[in-house]
């Protein structure tokens, strides 16, 4: 029986480094349904990172609105008739705000507690790897 998955974790990881975990070489891993689930929440998470930098089109109507223990990110991408409202966790919104923020899009940058988030999630993803293992 293998160990419990931390999905937020994995979201995280996967999200900051797409080439976290290859599918190839850990194919078992990707038999279980909570890392199948991580995989397409971090592809989506990517997803509005890579049309917030306007690779698609101007973006427009962007807004966040909080509540509690979750954001909605709206905006609008009128080239491609698009209206995206994304729910996201804190720890989603932080990497996100990371990102984008990285990516040099208006309005985003990680705060302290973005940063702090996203740290704790990937000290739970390492704390099960043995690095020392690693050449």
């Amino acid at each position: 029986m293998s160990a419990p998955v931390d999905r937020e974790a994995l979201v995280v990881g996967m999200t900051l480094v797409p080439a976290l975990v290859s599918r190839n070489r850990s194919f078992a891993l990707f038999q279980d349904p909570e890392v199948r689930r991580a995989r397409v929440r971090a592809a989506l998470l990517r997803g509005i990172v890579r049309q917030l930098t306007g690779t698609h089109g101007k973006v427009e109507a962007l807004g966040v609105v909080a509540s509690s223990g979750a954001r909605e990110v709206q905006y609008r991408l009128p080239g491609l008739r698009l209206e995206r409202r994304a729910l996201l966790s804190d720890v989603e919104y932080a990497c996100v705000a990371f990102l984008a923020g990285r990516a040099g899009v208006p309005g985003f940058s990680a705060s302290d507690e973005d940063r702090s988030r996203i740290d704790g999630a990937l000290r739970r993803l390492s704390a099960g790897l043995n690095l020392d293992r690693l050449p």
